[in-house]
């Protein structure tokens, strides 16, 4: 009996003790079944805009406001962990660029601005009487007027309208490696194939909208936190993973397609590497995701001998 009792002790402390350790599981996000845990870039400060990246050198460029309320175009160098400003640029929106160049696209208030990063200087590019709202390149560069319908390209020193997107108000755009656009409209996320002469719905729910360094398109749903991408087979969405606790209203993929991340939860930037840890993605309710992360050494030999998989696991909520 004493033997019996010992035992059931020495088991339940043993089962604390390994749920306490599995508590220090970093799993801020779950992609493709891996936990990525997340790194602070820049906080504390107020974002506006969009995130652009120059995916060959890996540097950031975004728009924020100190605590004196003066604004500024920050670059970030992820490789080498430096801050720096682009020159005369203050408030910036719309964010773009051309990863064969490495030049940065910036709308101000008015016009478009270029910036060559070898040079470092900053110049008045296009588009001077005219307010961008959002910006992509992608062999040309895209871009939609503040308030105003209609998809644009600006090429040799001219604009040109897409027609088939005319009469549309877009909110948010992204063209994926098909030349297929995607876009925001209405609360709904529409789709404009290539070669095609009119754009179709393709989700009744509102995502922000990104691609990743090889052009795959990516939606994040703010509401489950859930991150998918287009199955190019079935044409259809995809589920990736989902991030934790985060808010992530603005998001880009870097050279090693990596997620850094805008999180209006608490304003901050973030930066998602991998662990070495392994996770699976669930829902609870209508609105909300789970996590069950457990250190990849548990996790073979949780496959291997069927243990209980309470040993080494925890749950984000």
């Amino acid at each position: 009996m004493f033997y019996l009792i010992n035992m059931k002790i020495i088991v339940l402390l043993s089962t604390l003790f390994s749920i306490t350790i599995a508590r220090r599981i970093s799993c801020h996000a779950c992609l493709n079944s891996i936990c990525y845990k997340r790194a602070t870039i820049l906080k504390g400060h107020k974002f506006s805009g969009q995130l652009a990246i120059d995916r060959n050198s890996n540097v950031l460029y975004f728009h924020y406001q100190n605590n004196r309320s003066r604004d500024f175009t920050g670059a970030f160098d992820l490789d080498k962990v430096n801050f720096s400003f682009v020159p005369n640029l203050g408030f910036t929106f719309g964010h773009a660029v051309d990863q064969s160049t490495k030049d940065l696209y910036a709308s101000g208030t008015k016009g478009i601005y270029k910036y060559n990063p070898k040079d470092n200087k900053t110049e008045l590019f296009a588009l001077k009487e005219i307010t961008i709202w959002h910006m992509q390149f992608d062999d040309r560069l895209y871009y939609t007027e503040f308030q105003k319908k209609g998809l644009y390209t600006y090429i040799n020193k001219n604009s040109k309208t897409i027609p088939e997107l005319s009469e549309h108000q877009i909110d948010d755009f992204i063209v994926d490696k098909k030349g297929d656009i995607y876009f925001m409209s209405n609360y709904t996320i529409h789709v404009l194939r290539k070669g095609a002469k009119s754009p179709v719905l393709f989700e009744d729910e509102i995502y922000s909208l990104t691609t990743d360094k090889d052009g795959n398109a990516y939606f994040i749903q703010p509401y489950t936190r859930g991150i998918y991408s287009v199955n190019y087979r079935s044409k259809k969405l995809s589920e990736v993973g989902a991030f934790g606790k985060a808010s992530a209203f603005k998001l880009v993929f870097d050279g090693d397609n990596h997620i850094i991340y805008y999180d209006v939860t608490n304003k901050n930037l973030f930066y998602l590497s991998p662990t070495l840890n392994i996770c699976s993605v669930g829902t609870r309710g209508k609105h909300r995701k789970m996590f069950i992360a457990t250190t990849s050494r548990s996790y073979k030999n949780h496959k291997k001998n069927n243990l209980s998989s309470i040993k080494n696991i925890t749950k984000i909520i």
